[in-house]
């Protein structure tokens, strides 16, 4: 039965490297998924994760003032916002408290960390939407949707490297491999799914949606790797001398 898991998991994780995600929540928890448990502290990892979250409101809140189209799991969102007239952190935590709530039917409870950063997420997107104005000219508002893209993707990196959260996406994973299903299948089709119905219902879809699919992997491949390799710089600092 080990066996078989860590097959799963290797399979999962070549699974995660042909399709990284279209969504934040759905990269975040594919990352989450194959990597192995982290060993840094608990405050490091908090700082991580809110540092993360501060950059990916920022970035979400860029997006949003473009004009030209919002990331793909903010489709949904958008859609929320229009119809509730709520803010849009208020949609998140709607929309991503439901699938929490169907992953601890399924069996898959939220972690406190995983809470924290959709509280975060939140708190960040509106206190960004109230700090940025909407640009009027068509060059500023393709350098938010880049400067977004590339805030995203830092935040992204972030959560990743911090080794927490335990999102919704990530628990419906864990809940659909308890059921023998490959999990990689799953989180796609819940983030096509996602998409689709955000923009059946009005959400904010653009040219700046695909920008940042197209775009995200790279970035944020990028980003983990200058974390990794300061994480390992630090490593080599901090080592004795006789070690």
């Amino acid at each position: 039965m080990r066996h078989a898991a860590v097959s799963g998991r290797t399979a999962a994780s070549h699974s995660a490297r042909w399709f990284s995600g279209i969504s934040r929540h759905g990269v975040v928890a594919a990352e989450r998924f194959a990597q192995k448990r982290s060993t840094r502290t608990t405050a490091r990892q908090t700082a991580s994760l809110l540092m993360g979250s501060t950059l990916i409101g920022l970035g979400v809140a860029l997006f949003v003032h473009g004009r030209l189209g919002v990331p793909a799991y903010d489709v949904m969102l958008t859609a929320i916002r229009d119809h509730l007239g709520i803010s849009l952190g208020q949609a998140a935590w709607l929309f991503t408290g439901i699938l929490m709530l169907i992953a601890t039917a399924l069996g898959r409870r939220p972690r406190l960390s995983g809470l924290l950063w959709v509280f975060a997420n939140g708190v960040s997107v509106d206190v960004f939407m109230a700090l940025i104005r909407d640009p009027n000219q068509l060059g500023v508002r393709m350098v938010f949707v880049l400067l977004g893209t590339i805030s995203i993707a830092s935040g992204v990196a972030l959560v990743v490297h911090a080794g927490l959260t335990g999102g919704a996406i990530e628990l419906l994973m864990n809940a659909a491999e308890d059921r023998g299903r490959d999990p990689f299948v799953v989180r796609r089709w819940l983030e096509i799914g996602i998409v689709a119905l955000g923009v059946a219902l009005g959400g904010d879809l653009g040219p700046a949606t695909v920008f940042f699919v197209l775009t995200m992997s790279p970035l944020l491949k990028a980003g983990r790797q200058a974390l990794d390799d300061h994480r390992r710089g630090r490593s080599e600092r901090l080592r004795p001398v006789w070690d």
